[in-house]
């Protein structure tokens, strides 16, 4: 989802987890795909690159006639920060992330020659735009940058999985934006729901793993229901206006809307990934291979069995929120 794999953690600090980097390194061809793949489902869902009224924010002329700029923490693929960086020339957008930010390379796809895209499969790298730059930085040690640089901070599907103090890196978020700043944040239950925000039944596969991943996550200090709270902690620091949106993402054929169904079946492909993305967070907790084997045939089955067009089905619901500073 946003831009940030299940398993980027603060392998700095954090006792036990000290192996995760590696980790990310070694699967980072599937990880990246997956990210690519979450991130054009969640804009297909959203209808947009962001919650908020970040273009009248953007494209209001500066008293000083000083250029805007954007900082997405968590870059991942770095594909929100260069296709903001498209859409939005006249604004320098600067992404962060643990893991250096693969560079964009030129593809010729169904829409045609010129479109800048993530891919791995060439070593054609292209150069940013111009108003593009990445750094690499561990967040959870506060940001490189000074009070009141920035006029958005976009974090997403970052909190819950990367940050244990999440509330101290909003505040860390707040002290960089300029007064009348936009905040963006999103984040996701973590890793499954049923389409209206409850579980699974208890007794399924899919309940065993999400409690699993949950209580893995726990285990390293990371608290996966923060979407639940994020309005509360965010309405107690310096801003004026907060907004939320919870959206629901499908991952399979069972909305009955036939868009929907559509983004549904790329959501399945991602929940694929993220499965096999999440077998070494279970194998800390204690899974064996022939145990991770029954589990995720099970799964299968129980995701197989949802009906096509039946309006009810797995999946991930993000809360989407937008802040203004004082």
């Amino acid at each position: 989802m946003t831009n940030s794999t299940i398993m980027k953690v603060d392998v700095y600090q954090h006792k036990g987890i000290a192996h995760s980097l590696q980790m990310k390194k070694k699967m980072k061809g599937c990880g990246r795909h997956r990210l690519r793949t979450v991130h054009t489902i969640t804009q297909a869902v959203l209808g947009s690159n962001y919650f908020g009224p970040v273009d009248r924010v953007l494209l209001k002329p500066t008293s000083t006639g000083r250029r805007r700029r954007v900082l997405d923490v968590g870059a991942g693929t770095g594909s929100w920060v260069r296709e903001m960086g498209q859409n939005f020339p006249s604004v320098d957008f600067f992404g962060i992330d643990i893991i250096p930010v693969p560079p964009a390379v030129q593809s010729r796809g169904a829409g045609g020659a010129g479109l800048l895209r993530m891919s791995y499969d060439s070593d054609d790298d292209q150069p940013e735009l111009p108003n593009v730059r990445f750094e690499r930085s561990d967040v959870t040690m506060g940001l490189n940058h000074g009070d009141m640089e920035f006029d958005v901070v976009h974090c997403r599907n970052v909190l819950t999985v990367a940050i244990p103090d999440y509330v101290g890196a909003i505040r860390e978020f707040t002290r960089v934006l300029r007064p009348s700043g936009l905040l963006l944040l999103a984040e996701t239950t973590v890793p499954y729901t049923l389409s209206d925000g409850t579980t699974h039944n208890p007794d399924s596969a899919l309940a065993e793993f999400t409690y699993s991943v949950q209580n893995a996550l726990r285990a390293v200090g990371m608290d996966p229901d923060i979407r639940l709270t994020l309005e509360s902690v965010v309405r107690k620091g310096s801003f004026k206006e907060v907004e939320t949106r919870d959206i629901v993402i499908p991952l399979g054929e069972w909305p009955a809307d036939p868009r929907l169904r559509k983004i549904g079946r790329l959501g399945r492909e991602a929940l694929e990934m993220t499965l096999r993305s999440l077998t070494p967070l279970l194998r800390q907790g204690g899974y064996d291979d022939g145990q991770l084997s029954m589990l995720l045939s099970r799964i299968h089955t129980e995701l197989d069995a949802e009906k096509p067009g039946s309006g009810s089905g797995t999946a991930l619901v993000s809360t989407y929120l937008w802040a203004k500073k004082k």
